[in-house]
């Protein structure tokens, strides 16, 4: 058995602000992470001082969840990869899902770097197992073959 981590599938999510290009934020999103534009549905909501916002989400299959965290941890810079491997445990639940937040302006700007705010969010789904600890390990070992 393998100790690359393996996902069941990934969500992405991302806040739409009424000053946003839908089309162009999720044409970013696609050159960037490479999950199609077309695959995300969306839904009006309204932001914490009544702004009008867009919700919208794409769920990533199996395979492709592997190859879109292949892809983050690879674009992502030296100091990101860094603060994952030193407090993965702090990206993942008792459940094993690995959630990591990428700056949606950044990506807009064709790079890939995490965000406390404003950002594209990315739940991980791991195939279910006996020992969901493991996966933190797991995860660190991403880091270092991205």
């Amino acid at each position: 058995m393998s100790d690359e981590p393996r996902f069941s599938a990934a969500e992405v999510d991302v806040v739409l602000h009424a000053t946003e290009d839908r089309e162009k934020v999720l044409a970013a999103v696609e050159k960037a992470l490479g999950v199609p534009a077309a695959s995300f549905t969306g839904e009006p909501s309204e932001g914490h001082f009544g702004n009008k916002i867009v919700l919208v989400k794409a769920t990533v299959a199996s395979r492709e969840a592997g190859a879109l965290a292949a892809k983050i941890m690879s674009s992502l810079n030296s100091p990101d990869r860094q603060e994952l491997a030193d407090h993965v445990g702090e990206y993942s639940d008792e459940k094993g899902n690995l959630y990591l937040r990428l700056d949606k302006q950044r990506i807009c700007q064709g790079k890939v770097s995490l965000a406390e705010s404003d950002a594209v969010r990315v739940r991980f789904k791991p195939v279910r197992r006996y020992r969901p600890s493991g996966n933190v390990e797991a995860y660190r070992g991403l880091l270092s073959s991205g």
